[in-house]
């Protein structure tokens, strides 16, 4: 070989290595470049070549085995290894708790509007009938998931599952079970010679049914909650455009004559117009009945507000008096 062919073959691989020296990195399955970590010099057929070429490159982020700045370190090898996040026992309670948390929030909501429906009306109970409108039956019990055991050598949360009063609406849906109250009215017209209440004459009004329930416990949420539940007012509407509220539940009639001609100590009501004008000749009576039950915890208490109302048929008329001679 000459000396100027040696000299331009010298040229050729010193052009070459530069080029390959500073030629971009591929890209990665990331979208990222990298820098390379290690090489080899591949030779060409005629000798007149030299190329260098990589086979482990790095991402930006990371030192390599020599060392260097972390924004140069590798993140990744030439198979793009990525590392899946598995969830610690603790993030799995956390998540588990925050799905109990909604059931339990929709819960709530569903027996909230159904207090609203019985207190516009919406929803009545008859007597010996069924649940007119929507929602109106108590909501389905929320559907929690347990707390899985902790891994060997881990200790369980020590903290109870739900807060106060989310265990006091589970113990709800679990322990307590609140009736809509009957319409009292007495004396009892249905009795009566003339199958009719009369007007001008005065009734006592009260709601049938138990007036208080409680105590009851549960432990189903990781604590102890005792509920205890009181009707505390009862509002009757009377069908003629006019409502009374009691109270309490009203005094019941005591049911003999002492009673006859006297009012009501509590709660009462006089017609002053018959029910011909209504449709099927009845006035239809509501009772809405205000439960407030009580929830009581280790860490907390409160109330919680339960509406429900049902409704009877009232024939009112008039006694006509007849003088003969």
């Amino acid at each position: 070989m000459t000396l100027r062919r040696l000299a331009a073959a010298a040229l050729t691989v010193s052009a070459v290595w530069a080029i390959s020296l500073h030629q971009s990195a591929p890209a990665l399955a990331d979208g990222n470049r990298g820098r390379c970590l290690h090489s080899h010099r591949h030779l060409g057929r005629n000798a007149t070549t030299v190329t260098l070429v990589c086979d482990k490159w790095a991402t930006a982020g990371q030192p390599d085995s020599a060392g260097g700045s972390p924004e140069d370190s590798p993140k990744t090898s030439s198979n793009n290894t990525r590392r899946v996040h598995a969830p610690t026992y603790a993030e799995r309670v956390a998540k588990i708790k925050e799905k109990n948390k909604q059931a339990i929030d929709a819960y709530k909501a569903a027996l909230a509007q159904r207090s609203d429906h019985y207190r516009t009306g919406e929803c009545v109970f008859t007597a010996g009938g069924p649940f007119t409108g929507q929602n109106c039956a108590m909501p389905s019990k929320p559907n929690l998931i347990n707390i899985p055991d902790p891994p060997k050598g881990s200790h369980r949360p020590t903290q109870p599952t739900l807060p106060p009063e989310e265990a006091a609406y589970l113990a709800i849906a679990t322990k307590l079970r609140i009736n809509a109250s009957g319409v009292g009215i007495g004396p009892n017209p249905d009795t009566s010679r003339w199958k009719m209440a009369v007007v001008g004459h005065s009734y006592w009004l009260w709601a049938t049914g138990p007036t208080h329930l409680g105590p009851v416990s549960d432990s189903a949420s990781g604590r102890t909650v005792t509920l205890n539940a009181t009707l505390t007012k009862v509002t009757f509407d009377m069908g003629d455009g006019h409502t009374v509220t009691c109270h309490g539940a009203g005094t019941p009639y005591p049911g003999d004559k002492k009673g006859l001609h006297t009012k009501s100590p509590t709660c009462g009501y006089t017609y002053q117009q018959t029910s011909t004008h209504q449709p099927g000749g009845t006035y239809p009576v509501r009772a809405t009945t205000y439960w407030n039950v009580a929830y009581t915890a280790p860490d907390g208490s409160g109330n919680i507000p339960i509406v429900l109302s049902s409704q009877r048929h009232l024939k009112v008329g008039e006694l006509e008096t007849v003088i003969t001679h």
